[in-house]
């Protein structure tokens, strides 16, 4: 049911993160404002994102949900470690976070630490999710992740 991300599945992960991305620009229009042509700016960091040995692309079966886990060092003012850092994780229902977003974050990690160990152990896990996104959010927490930041943000005028 989960496999490594192809070319093939980019236009429907785009689909997929574009729903998420109106979604967040409901709850904070100002942070989260879409551009004009988010969605070829997206296809083309996902195809590019594709081809990196740091990166694990993996999707969920029948378009249900996809993550993008990336490898990368923190800057060297932190000595975090290797961190698995997941930006881009969506699932096509809210509904879906317990089972599928869980079986996806469960997957990547599996996969960061057998990358990870070609090179240094993975130390941390780090996974943006917006302050509103609550199914999201208590997934989180029910994996025992805390939230390590907030950004607060407001329009200037």
């Amino acid at each position: 049911m989960i496999r490594a991300a192809t070319k093939a599945d980019v236009n429907w992960m785009v689909e997929l993160s574009h729903q998420k991305r109106l979604a967040y620009s409901k709850a904070q229009p100002n942070f989260w404002k879409m551009a004009k042509n988010s969605d070829e700016i997206q296809k083309k960091y996902f195809e590019k994102e594709l081809k990196n040995d740091d990166v694990i692309a993996l999707v969920y079966e029948e378009k249900q949900g996809f993550i993008i886990g990336k490898l990368v060092t923190p800057p060297e003012v932190y000595d975090a470690g290797l961190t698995l850092m997941i930006d881009d994780f969506c699932v096509k229902s809210e509904d879906l976070w317990m089972t599928i977003g869980k079986k996806l974050l469960d997957e990547c990690e599996k996969k960061a630490k057998n990358i990870g160990a070609k090179k240094k152990k993975v130390q941390q896990i780090l996974i943006v999710c917006g302050d509103h996104d609550m199914q999201k959010f208590s997934l989180l927490e029910t994996i025992n992740m805390k939230v390590a930041s907030r950004w607060y943000t407001r329009k200037t005028t």
